[in-house]
């Protein structure tokens, strides 16, 4: 379903594909997770023009990842925007217009194209690096562990006999001073 024969696509100059990517786990940048309800619903967008084959698109679904403040799984969203250039000579660039051309630009050297590569391309690129599942979460109780979501009035043993690092010593007794 992700392969398009080049020839076809050069005489029907634009052909769209829509479909779902469903894949049982996907590798992002922070570790595997597995794909939720079906998989990514993927839409693109492949035209011939002046010599190139241009995509763009999207790959839209939820993951499963643990929150990265209090560890609970929960679902996250990716919206994964799919682009790419084909091209059937590549021209090599000079170093000043290596820095200015940021496309991403492939060779074509068969007659099928693979976009499956694309799509995790625009799913990995698009998921961020700090995840959260919600935007107040308190996150876990960095002495002991507890969830501070669940118990938002939590004080520990270990908070209490917190060891004050002796270059701060002089800080903390002035602060304390000041409060009377």
């Amino acid at each position: 379903m992700w392969k398009v024969n080049v020839k076809d696509l050069i005489k029907e100059r634009r052909k769209v594909i829509e479909g779902t990517y469903a894949p049982e786990f996907v590798e992002l940048h922070t570790g595997t997770y597995r794909v939720l309800h079906g998989g990514f619903k993927v839409k693109m967008v492949l035209t011939y023009a002046d010599n190139k084959i241009l995509l763009g698109g999207y790959a839209r679904g939820y993951v499963e990842k643990p929150c990265d403040r209090c560890l609970k799984l929960s679902e996250m969203y990716i919206d994964g925007i799919i682009e790419a250039v084909y091209t059937f000579e590549k021209k090599p660039p000079s170093k000043n217009e290596e820095l200015k051309d940021l496309t991403n630009e492939i060779l074509l050297t068969g007659d099928i194209i693979d976009l499956e590569e694309r799509i995790v391309e625009g799913i990995v690129s698009s998921a961020p690096d700090v995840f959260v599942c919600s935007p107040d979460c308190k996150g876990l109780c960095p002495y002991c562990g507890a969830d501070l979501n669940e118990e938002p009035n939590h004080t520990c043993k270990a908070m209490e006999e917190e060891q004050v690092d002796p270059r701060f010593a002089k800080l903390l007794k002035i602060k304390h001073t000041q409060e009377g």
